[in-house]
């Protein structure tokens, strides 16, 4: 079984050379951006409340089981609903 760069490899020998040069161009492209990290752009965090304030928040517990229950039948599969 070939390695990963052994079959990229035969896989590039195979291609026109203008093809060849993109694939360098956009394997050199990869590597210059991949830091074993995808980085994500950087956003604005949206409008809200901050998580060690949501910590304090209490809900009645019947809401809490209503809750519940509806993320226990998210969870469920249909098999006939596909």
């Amino acid at each position: 079984m070939a390695t990963m760069p052994e079959e990229i490899r035969s896989l590039v020998e195979r291609l026109s050379p203008d093809l060849q040069q993109q694939v360098l161009r956009f394997a050199k492209g990869l590597a210059r951006t991949n830091k074993d990290t995808v980085s994500l752009p950087k956003t604005p965090l949206p409008p809200g409340t901050p998580g060690p304030t949501l910590l304090h928040f209490k809900l009645p517990s019947e809401d809490v089981e209503a809750m519940e229950r509806a993320l226990e039948d998210c969870e469920r599969i249909e098999p006939d609903e596909y």
